[in-house]
Formats: C-alpha cells, sequence, structure tokens
C-alpha cells in the first residue's frame, strides 16, 4: 500500500513550531532562575588608563553586568525541519562580562538554577503541544 501526499510536511511544520515554542518557554524559565541566583558585585571602576590593557573596553567594570549578560539564543538551521537539530542555547557572559565562567567555578549560580528551574521545566514540557 503506498499513501500518496499525506501532508508530512505540514505535519512537520506544526510540530516543529510547537517544540521550538515549547523549548524556548523551558530556556526562558532557566535564565530568570540563573538570574535570580547570580551574584551582583559592589566595585565598579573605569576602563584602564595605564599598563599593559589601558584604553581596553573591557577592563572597566559594572556592578550587574554579568546578570543584565544571560540570554536565551535560538540559532537557526537549514535543511528539512523534522531532522534539524533544537539549537536553543543560554549564554552568561560577553565580551564585556568574560569573567562568567571564574564566577560559576567559585560561587555556582548556572547549576543551581538548572536544579532550581526543573519542576518548571518539566511542567513546560509535559504539556500538550
Amino acid at each position: 500500500m503506498r499513501v500518496k501526499d499525506w501532508g508530512f510536511s505540514e505535519i512537520d511544520g506544526l510540530v516543529a513550531d510547537a517544540s521550538d515554542a515549547k523549548l524556548l518557554e523551558a530556556a526562558e524559565a532557566v535564565a530568570k532562575e540563573v538570574r535570580r541566583l547570580c551574584p551582583v558585585g559592589t566595585v565598579t571602576h573605569p576602563i584602564y588608563r595605564r599598563g599593559k590593557y589601558a584604553n581596553q573596553k573591557w577592563t572597566s567594570r559594572d556592578a550587574g553586568r554579568l546578570k543584565k549578560s544571560i540570554r536565551v539564543v535560538k540559532n537557526k538551521q537549514q535543511g528539512r525541519r523534522i531532522y534539524k537539530k533544537r539549537d536553543i542555547r543560554i549564554y552568561a557572559g560577553h565580551y564585556m562580562a568574560w569573567y562568567a565562567s571564574a564566577v560559576e567555578f567559585y560561587t555556582p549560580f548556572v547549576r543551581p538554577g538548572i536544579t532550581d528551574a526543573m519542576p518548571e521545566i518539566r511542567s513546560i514540557l509535559s504539556g500538550k503541544l
């Protein structure tokens, strides 16, 4: 038996869009929890004016810069929708907050944030598509 034109591409699109929306919602829940646990420093200083790294923008410090850098990113993929990799990531740190990995090593905030967000993630992903 052969089924012809059964609309696989339409179903594929609906499922992929619904699953992407659920994954984004779960990632936002994790990012919210990570932001809550992120330590905020109290030191603020301007760009270094002397020394090896003089006039480098990244040498300045602002309290709360690391917390502001936590974000959810959805990368665009090419190819058939059902087979493509769902690529949704949560980033902490950027060019100006390059110290995110050091802060995570000494004062973990990402790993406990993921653990604390697990009940919400389960409720989001267990819902109907």
